[in-house]
């Protein structure tokens, strides 16, 4: 008997090792990018834009014109457009819903990164919404309506069937300096040149932002496309201590 339940045993963990050998090597997490969606599917990105800015927040009340104290933040505003495969549209290539999941988001060594949705009527500026931080992921509004007659207002996330308008979103680095005292008689540039008065080094604000693009076509098929995005603040012909940087990658994957 003890011999029989010995080998009941031996077997039966020998069957649960293979299921799960055959778990790890052949069933993929559906949160992490599917291969077969991902090459079949009718969505892609076609271009990504970044454009990177400083700015101060004022703290001192009582200021005037040459005495500033500021608290200054890194902010790079992002724009991603999707193409669907063509003019002709059907359930196929146009989307029914669109969120994005599974957010990584690197810490630079100095400040306090976030992320936001950004109303794209902000893009290129200083403002956002606190109440617009995104946690674990962000769920887009999906509407039929070109807003040709702009009745539609862009402060909540919303993207269109036939992916004519981008997804943005913000990324905002705190606190790179606080309490900086800026002494100036002349104007001062509240833009990505705070960094080069603060003495920041663009190595210390370096960060990547990762994502996965999670849509659902109108004929219920459900596609994935995960996205790495670094947040660029220098290129080959300028940097964001000059003021400002826009980045425009085509064809990012």
């Amino acid at each position: 008997m003890k011999k029989f339940v010995k080998r009941f045993v031996i077997i039966l963990l020998g069957i649960l090792a293979i299921y799960l050998l055959y778990r790890f090597l052949f069933l993929k997490p559906q949160t992490q990018n599917n291969p077969e969606a991902t090459e079949n599917s009718p969505f892609s990105v076609a271009k990504v834009m970044l454009f990177s800015s400083a700015y101060g927040e004022n703290k001192d009340t009582t200021f005037g014109q040459n005495n500033w104290i500021v608290d200054i933040l890194q902010y790079s505003d992002i724009a991603i457009y999707l193409e669907n495969g063509g003019a002709d549209l059907s359930a196929e290539n146009t989307v029914k819903k669109l969120w994005i999941e599974d957010i990584a988001l690197s810490k630079p060594k100095i400040g306090s990164p976030s992320l936001y949705y950004l109303d794209s009527l902000n893009f290129g500026t200083a403002h956002f919404n606190e109440q617009n931080e995104i946690q674990e992921k962000l769920e887009f509004t999906v509407l039929n309506d070109k807003n040709i007659e702009d009745n539609l207002q862009y402060n909540t996330p919303t993207f269109f069937t036939d992916c004519s308008n981008p997804i943005t979103l913000k990324y905002v680095n705190h606190s790179v300096k606080s309490n900086y005292e800026i002494t100036s008689d002349e104007p001062v540039s509240f833009n990505g040149k705070l960094l080069e008065m603060a003495n920041i080094s663009l190595d210390d604000l370096k960060a990547n932002l990762d994502f996965t693009i999670h849509i659902v076509a109108n004929n219920d098929e459900e596609f994935y496309q995960r996205l790495s995005l670094p947040i660029e603040l220098e290129n080959e012909n300028n940097s964001i201590l000059e003021g400002s940087i826009l980045v425009k990658n085509d064809a990012r994957n």
